[in-house]
């Protein structure tokens, strides 16, 4: 004869809930740590928070968008008026509205400086706080959080935009060619760049 154990059932499936949950955070945690570890890491060596690393091959602003304009006529660069050191890339795009007729939109790709801009994005970086993850293991109990014993991770906050980092988002939106920019641009970096090789 079965018996029906509900107060056991109950606690079988409590404890798992509580497992599931605990994985959950340790693995949303390992991921927050990652994801703020990846944005900052060195590139072929080099610290990539570094303005003077990362300089390179410096380029005013007005010269890499007359080459990209010759790269693709379809480009069009504007300066923010509420940020002037800053320069959105569009392109203008035909829609068909609802009256059957078409209007040209501007679509956003990209943003770049506006002045002179560092031939590989520099990173700006700050401080996160992070929970360790030993200690958020403790067994789902609560833990004040002035006994919780944090760590320092360093993440993104801020970039200056590089020009090779505006030709690989340009590239990937295939809205320009590795012919022009090797054209334009030159072929290699000014220095070795990890980055620059993987994604192009």
């Amino acid at each position: 004869m079965l018996i029906l154990d509900t107060p056991a059932q109950e606690r079988w499936t409590a404890s798992v809930a509580g497992e599931r949950t605990k994985a959950q955070r340790q693995e949303a945690l390992a991921q927050e740590i990652l994801s703020n570890s990846i944005t900052v890491e060195d590139d072929a060596g080099r610290d990539t928070s570094s303005l003077l690393a990362q300089m390179g091959r410096p380029l005013a602003s007005a010269e890499v968008q007359r080459w990209l304009h010759l790269c693709n006529p379809g480009l069009i660069f504007v300066r923010s008026p509420r940020y002037p050191e800053l320069t959105g890339v569009y392109i203008e795009k035909e829609e068909r509205l609802a009256t059957g007729g078409f209007a040209k939109r501007r679509i956003h790709i990209c943003g770049m400086e506006s002045g002179i801009m560092p031939e590989f994005s520099v990173r700006h970086v700050t401080t996160k706080r992070v929970p360790n993850p030993e200690v958020v293991v403790g067994g789902g109990r609560w833990i004040d959080r002035d006994a919780m014993k944090w760590l320092e991770v360093k993440t993104f906050c801020a970039e200056t935009r590089g020009w090779r980092t505006l030709l690989l988002r340009l590239l990937h939106a295939k809205l320009i060619t590795r012919f022009h920019v090797e054209q334009y641009f030159g072929k290699a970096p000014s220095r070795d760049s990890k980055k620059w090789q993987e994604q192009t």
